[in-house]
């Protein structure tokens, strides 16, 4: 669009040049076709110079080639003037029958042929340059009036091919900042959904699918993290596996979120952890006297009947205690050790109790 603009701004300037040179051409015609007419007329009016002031036939005849010389220098510079040409030719000739007359005294001869031949033939030449300068000014205005008319539609095509770039260029700016926002906004999203898909994964990485308890490996960084005292529970539920067996796995399952429940319930500012099968562990700030007091009392809710399936079952729970009194590197894994011996000593013995590191304290 701007390109075709441009040619057409082209096009119109040298067409407005061209016509502009034309109506100055017209006008120089013109003007000589005025001049000529001013020839004629003094050259008409020689004849009575010659009776008013008794000049001689030499310098009139001096005069009169002067003028003529003249008029074919303009004759010879007017474009297709032969026409033109012929009829001054032939005016010329009874102008010299005049002058011949009026040279030698015939002067009432010479006013006859006057009034028969010369002014008769003046009036019509002279109409006729009239009607060539009304032509040459009409074909000046003309191409004047066109010249104009061109500039004022290229200007008004200018503007108006300005105008539809203009409101092309803003229609795909706000187009292409649309795109862009809804790339962002889509980019946002794909964001939004990878730190969710991220987050998710993070959480099955470090909870059990099962309870949405921490598992084993989200134990191990509660221990690693943990700073002052710290008591690390170990719990194995006792007579799990009998109700699993005679109520089937879904019933099982159940039992096993009853009992996270549980152990949210009683350890409210605990840890609570699901190591596998229906083992859990609970890791608590403080020191064995706080881990004990938490083991009697998961023993004690975990001892009261679950309605499981439609029936009230009764398991137990066994204990294990560990405590430290400082965090530091492989306390962690001491922990561990020493909750998981006290569990098993627990489960050795008569089940359903606490143990304390090395020391039991039964149910």
């Amino acid at each position: 669009m701007l390109a075709l603009a441009l040619v057409l701004l082209a096009a119109v300037t040298v067409a407005n040049i061209e016509l502009h040179g034309r109506s100055r051409a017209h006008e120089g015609t013109r003007a000589q076709l005025n001049e000529l007419n001013v020839l004629l007329h003094e050259e008409s009016s020689l004849q009575w110079k010659t009776l008013a002031s008794r000049n001689t036939p030499v310098k009139v005849a001096r005069e009169l080639g002067r003028i003529r010389l003249r008029e074919r220098d303009i004759l010879d510079r007017l474009p297709g003037a032969e026409a033109l040409s012929r009829q001054v030719e032939s005016y010329h000739a009874v102008l010299d029958d005049e002058l011949g007359l009026l040279g030698v005294g015939k002067t009432a001869e010479a006013l006859a042929l006057e009034q028969q031949k010369t002014d008769p033939a003046f009036v019509v030449l002279a109409d006729t340059l009239q009607r060539l300068e009304e032509s040459e000014t009409a074909d000046a205005d003309l191409a004047k009036s066109l010249a104009d008319l061109t500039l004022v539609l290229a200007m008004a095509f200018a503007v108006a091919a300005i105008g539809a770039l203009l409101y092309r260029f803003e229609r795909e700016h706000r187009a292409s900042m649309r795109a862009r926002e809804e790339l962002l906004r889509q980019q946002q999203e794909a964001l939004d959904t990878l730190a969710e898909h991220e987050a998710l994964v993070r959480h099955q990485a470090a909870h059990d699918p099962l309870t949405g308890l921490a598992n084993r490996r989200a134990l191990t960084e509660l221990l690693t993290g943990a700073t002052g005292p710290q008591a690390l529970l170990l719990v194995d539920l006792d007579e799990f596996k009998p109700v699993n067996d005679r109520l089937g796995h879904a019933a099982g399952d159940e039992l096993l979120i009853a009992v996270a429940g549980r152990l949210l319930e009683a350890a409210p500012d605990g840890a609570v952890v699901r190591l596998g099968g229906d083992e859990f562990a609970v890791v608590l700030a403080g020191g064995e006297p706080e881990g004990v007091a938490l083991a009697e009392r998961i023993v004690a809710v975990l001892g009261e009947p679950f309605d499981i399936a439609g029936t009230s079952v009764r398991i137990g729970a066994s204990v294990g205690v560990a405590s430290a009194a400082e965090a530091g590197d492989g306390v962690g894994d001491h922990l561990l050790r020493e909750a998981d011996e006290a569990m098993y000593r627990v489960k050795q013995s008569t089940k359903g109790g606490v143990a304390v590191s090395c020391v039991m304290t039964a149910r």
